[in-house]
């Protein structure tokens, strides 16, 4: 997303008040600045602030500036790559979507650009005016999966067809504007006017934060739609989704209630509300999905947040694992792995441990296809770990038929009872 001093300022604000927030206490006090906004909002007669919504231009001329302006911040001096199979992949898939009709039928005045840029980071970004970046270790990871690159270039699209960009700009603009008149005024001996001002301090990031999300929610569904409608089948999103996942975890609710970006969970649960459009869209375009440009939808496991229950009477950790797959043509094997202290746990036992000694436990299954399925449980017996080591953290990974990861849970607690 394109960022000039305006939103610039109000993102920094925003990170700083983040870190912040790490302290509950804090919460209180950010929850009545930010309903002080409003509440001044409404209320002219008192000099409060009317924070309007944004609205965009008919011209593009904004959108192209944007866009050039932003690019040496994209590539934070680091060259760009060119010439390798991925950007021959990406630029094919690239092509397919934005010379689709939703895209085409738009007109949009864009001279559209996929750049590679050679780093080790694993992220994508769009710009107004029609330019798309991806980091070199986001593209090495989609590697020449066609799917994978449609859902991550049609939901950067998405965003520069919706003009998001444009619209966080002016919103940041009309709140940075707004700060400025309420500190003039402050300076000037208004003392109701500093309250105004600390509320639009505070509440100007949570606001754009709030705007940034609802932007990622609606790429989503857009982008969803686009690459259905182009010949990619919509599971390759989920895909995407737990793929970042694996690799980068996911923030907490209240991290993510500061950011821009939802967690990859309640995207998961958003996309899927869309989910069911797409697929049918996709469908009747593709009846046949080998022969579409994406081709066979990918596997895909949804697993919620594991339990684990300590049997005393059969002395092991018993983990209930709730799970389901798509597109799953054979079995999946559950890895778990465990932690304490944050450090890996040994096992003397040759059933349940890794190449290295750490406890780590094995389990194929064929995933069930409904969402309802009973939980898949496992049973791991308490003489698998040490004698001192009976607290532990649990993490899951799921890696589909072709060994692929296709799902990874938040951590969780595990009790094993005395051997």
């Amino acid at each position: 997303m394109a960022l000039t001093f305006a939103d610039r300022h109000y993102t920094f604000a925003a990170k700083r008040l983040a870190v912040k927030v790490n302290s509950w206490k804090l919460l209180p006090l950010i929850f009545f600045l930010g309903a002080g906004v409003s509440a001044h909002a409404g209320e002219k007669r008192r000099g409060g602030p009317d924070i309007q919504e944004a609205q965009l231009p008919a011209d593009f001329g904004i959108d192209l500036q944007l866009g050039l302006n932003s690019r040496s911040m994209y590539m934070r001096g680091s060259p760009e790559l060119v010439g390798t199979p991925l950007n021959a992949v990406g630029n094919e898939v690239f092509s397919d979507l934005i010379q689709s009709a939703p895209i085409a039928s738009l007109g949009l005045p864009f001279p559209w650009r996929l750049t590679l840029i050679d780093n080790d980071v694993v992220n994508a970004a769009s710009t107004a005016g029609g330019q798309i970046y991806v980091d070199g270790a986001m593209a090495r990871l989609m590697g020449g999966n066609r799917g994978l690159w449609a859902a991550v270039l049609s939901h950067e699209i998405a965003h520069t067809a919706l003009r998001h960009q444009v619209r966080t700009y002016l919103q940041g603009l009309i709140i940075y504007q707004q700060l400025a008149y309420w500190r003039s005024r402050s300076a000037n001996g208004d003392s109701a006017a500093s309250w105004v001002a600390l509320g639009l301090a505070v509440g100007g990031p949570i606001l754009l934060s709030k705007l940034g999300r609802n932007q990622e929610h609606e790429a989503d569904i857009q982008g969803m739609m686009l690459m259905a409608r182009s010949g990619y089948h919509p599971d390759f999103v989920f895909a995407l989704h737990h793929l970042m996942q694996t690799k980068t975890g996911d923030q907490s609710k209240i991290a993510a209630f500061f950011s821009g970006h939802p967690r990859w969970a309640t995207r998961d649960q958003r996309s899927n509300r869309a989910y069911l459009d797409a697929l049918a869209e996709y469908n009747h375009l593709w009846p046949d999905s080998s022969s579409s440009v994406g081709g066979s939808p990918p596997a895909v496991a949804f697993l919620e947040k594991p339990q684990a229950y300590e049997n005393k009477r059969g002395k092991s950790a018993d983990l209930s694992v709730p799970l389901y797959c798509r597109n799953a043509d054979g079995p999946v094997t559950l890895f778990v792995s465990f932690t304490h202290k944050n450090l890996p746990v040994s096992s003397g036992s040759e059933v349940y441990r890794d190449s290295m000694g750490n406890l780590l436990v094995r389990e194929q299954i064929d995933c069930p296809e409904s969402d309802d399925a009973p939980a898949v449980l496992i049973s791991i017996p308490s003489t698998a770990v040490a004698a001192r080591q009976r607290k532990l953290k649990g993490h899951i990974t799921v890696l589909g038929p072709n060994g692929e990861p296709i799902a990874a849970s938040q951590s969780f607690d595990v009790r094993f009872p005395k051997p």
